[in-house]
C-alpha cells in the first residue's frame, strides 16, 4: 500500500479511541498521523459522513466451532423435544453415512419440559447413530447412547436417573469430550489443509470488521491447521490451548502442550473453573425466596413443569448467612498449583469464570500464585466486593455485552440481578479492573456494532452498567489487543499498524454498517454496496 489519506471522516484516535472529525494518514501499511483541517499530500480516499475505527479484536471467539455450525442442524426454532426428535429423525434419513448428526442451539430454558431428549429417545429416532445436541451455551448437550459411550470416563458430569443410570444429558468436561470427537470427525470428513468452513468463518469475521480473532481454545493436536488457517486468510488469529481430550478438561502438564507459536499472540492456556447454568454463585440468604418464588411463576407461566424441574435440579449449600451453588472445578490449592505451573512456562491463563464464586476464587488463587495479567473471562454474575478482588488482582476484565441481552432474563426471572451485576462493565470499571470486550462466539453476538451498542446503550435492566462510547470502542479493540499482546494495541496512531474499519456513519446508531475493512494497509473486505 503506498501513502493515502482519508478524508472527511471521524477518526476514533489513539489507544483510548477519542473521536474527532478530520483526516487519517496511513503509509505503507501503518498509520502515518491524524488531524484536522488540510489533509497531508497523499492519494485521498473521501469519505464524508464515515467514522473510522481501530480494527475490532475479538478476544474469545470459538471461530473453530462456529465454523462447522451451519453444516449442522439449527435447533434455535424448536419448541421442545417433539421438535427436536423430529428434526433429528429427518436428519438422520437425509444423511445416513454421516458419521455425527449435530445440532446447535438448543435453547431448552423455553421448553415446556425444561430438559433435552434423553439418549433412548434419540437413540429411537435416529438407531445406532452418534447424535449431539448442544445447547447456546455450549456447555450442556443431549447424546445418543454411541456417542455417550464416549464420555463415560466423566461419570461427574453426566445427568443420571432415580436409579442412578445416565439420561444422555452431558455437561461440562462429558459434554467437552463429545463435542471434540464430533468435531474431530467433521474436520477430518472436510479434509484438506485448510478446510472450506474455516475460510468462510474467517470471511464473517472480516466482513463485521474483525480484523484480529482469537479462538480461546485450539486442541494441541490442530495448532498446524490454524496455523495454515492464519497463511489463506488475511484475518489475524491467535489462539489458546489446553488439553487434547476437550476444552473443559483441567489442564495437564505445561510441557505437554505445544511450544508454539500461537499466532499473532503469547502462548495461552484455558482454564474453566465452573460452568454457564452450572456456574458457581454465592449470595445473601434473601436471595433465596427470589429465587424460589420466581421459578414457581416461570412453571405457571408456561403452564409447564420444565422450569420447576430445571430449578430442582440445581444444588444448593447453605453457611455463613450465604447460600451457594457448588459448580467450582478446582480446589484452591490445585488451582495455586496450576497457575504458578504455567506461568512459569510463560503461559498466560485465561479463566472462565462467570459466577461470583469462581471470580472470587480466581483473584485469590491469581495473587496467591504472584501472578499478573491473566484473563478472567466473562463475570456474568459478579458484585462489588468480588469486583474489587479482580481488580487488585492484577487481572483482565473480560466481558461479553451482548450475555445482558442474551442471558439477562434469565437472573431476572429468579431475581439474582438485584443482588449481582450482570455483565457489569460499568461495576468492573468503577473498581479499577482493565475491561475487555469480546463475544464468546457462538454464544454471544458476533456483531461488534451490536456489542458496542449494548455496551454504551443499557436500557433496561441495570442501566448504570453502561459506559462511554470511547470506551465502549476502546475494549473492543485497543485494549482488547493490549491483554493479549497482539497488534493494535496504540490504536490509530502514527507508527501503529493499519488494522482499521469503516462505519458508513456513527457505530453506535442503530443502522450504521462496516463497509470496509484494512488489515495492514490492505482492504480485505468490502461491501458490495460501497462505493
Amino acid at each position: 500500500m503506498g501513502r493515502i489519506v482519508f478524508t472527511g471522516v471521524t477518526v476514533w484516535a489513539g489507544r483510548d479511541c477519542v473521536p474527532a472529525e478530520g483526516w487519517l494518514l496511513a503509509d505503507g501499511g501503518r498509520i502515518a498521523g491524524s488531524g484536522t483541517g488540510a489533509a497531508p499530500a497523499a492519494e485521498v480516499i473521501p469519505l464524508p459522513g464515515h467514522h473510522v475505527l481501530p480494527g475490532f479484536v475479538d478476544t474469545h471467539t470459538h471461530l473453530t466451532v462456529a465454523a462447522w455450525q451451519p453444516s449442522g442442524g439449527d435447533a434455535s426454532s424448536w419448541r421442545g423435544i417433539p421438535d427436536a426428535l423430529h428434526a433429528v429423525r429427518l436428519a438422520a434419513r437425509s444423511a445416513p453415512e454421516a458419521p455425527w448428526l449435530l445440532f446447535w442451539n438448543a435453547s431448552l430454558h423455553a421448553w415446556p419440559e425444561g430438559r433435552l431428549p434423553t439418549a433412548a429417545e434419540l437413540d429411537a429416532a435416529a438407531p445406532g447413530r452418534n447424535v449431539l445436541i448442544s445447547g447456546i451455551d455450549l456447555h450442556r448437550g443431549a447424546c445418543s447412547s454411541p456417542a455417550l459411550r464416549l464420555a463415560a470416563e466423566r461419570p461427574a458430569d453426566l445427568s443420571r436417573d432415580r436409579r442412578g443410570r445416565p439420561t444422555g444429558e452431558v455437561w461440562e468436561a462429558a459434554y467437552g469430550v463429545v463435542l471434540r470427537h464430533a468435531l474431530a470427525a467433521r474436520e477430518d470428513d472436510a479434509g484438506g489443509s485448510v478446510p472450506e468452513a474455516l475460510l468462510a468463518e474467517a470471511r464473517r469475521h472480516l466482513a463485521l470488521g474483525i480484523t484480529h480473532a482469537h479462538d480461546p481454545y485450539v486442541p494441541p493436536g490442530r495448532h498446524t491447521a490454524m496455523r495454515a488457517l492464519a497463511a489463506a486468510t488475511p484475518l489475524r488469529l491467535s489462539w489458546a490451548a489446553g488439553p487434547g481430550t476437550g476444552i473443559f478438561d483441567p489442564p495437564a502438564d505445561p510441557a505437554a502442550l505445544p511450544e508454539g507459536p500461537y499466532g499473532e499472540a503469547g502462548k495461552e492456556v484455558k482454564i474453566f473453573l465452573d460452568g454457564a447454568d452450572r456456574c458457581a454463585l454465592s449470595l445473601p440468604y434473601s436471595a433465596l425466596p427470589g429465587m424460589i418464588a420466581g421459578t414457581l411463576r416461570e412453571s405457571v407461566r408456561r403452564r409447564a413443569l420444565g422450569p420447576l424441574r430445571e430449578g430442582m435440579g440445581k444444588k444448593l449449600t447453605f453457611g455463613g448467612g450465604r447460600v451457594g451453588t457448588p459448580y467450582l472445578r478446582f480446589s484452591h490449592a490445585d488451582l495455586v498449583r496450576t497457575l504458578a505451573a504455567y506461568a512459569e512456562a510463560g503461559f498466560t491463563a485465561r479463566l472462565h469464570a462467570l459466577g461470583n464464586a469462581a471470580a472470587a476464587q480466581a483473584a485469590g488463587a491469581l495473587a496467591e500464585a504472584g501472578v499478573t495479567g491473566a484473563i478472567l473471562d466473562h463475570l456474568t454474575a459478579l458484585d462489588a466486593r468480588t469486583a474489587g478482588l479482580v481488580a487488585e488482582a492484577g487481572a483482565i476484565a473480560g466481558l461479553q455485552p451482548g450475555f445482558a441481552a442474551r442471558f439477562g432474563a434469565q437472573f431476572e426471572t429468579t431475581g439474582l440481578h438485584r443482588h449481582l451485576k450482570i455483565a457489569g462493565a460499568g461495576q468492573l470499571r468503577r473498581a479499577g479492573a482493565v475491561t475487555v470486550f469480546s463475544s464468546d462466539h457462538p454464544c454471544g453476538f458476533l456483531d461488534p456494532l451490536v456489542n458496542l451498542r449494548l455496551a454504551a446503550g443499557r436500557a433496561g435492566t441495570q442501566p448504570e452498567e453502561a459506559v462511554d462510547r470511547s470506551t465502549a470502542v476502546a475494549a473492543a479493540s485497543t485494549w482488547a489487543a493490549a491483554s493479549i499482546g497482539a497488534p493494535g494495541a496504540g490504536g490509530l496512531a502514527a507508527g501503529e499498524c493499519a488494522d482499521l474499519v469503516v462505519c458508513d456513519g456513527d457505530p453506535f446508531a442503530a443502522g450504521t454498517r462496516v463497509v470496509q475493512t484494512w488489515v495492514s494497509g490492505n482492504v480485505v473486505w468490502k461491501s458490495d454496496s460501497d462505493s
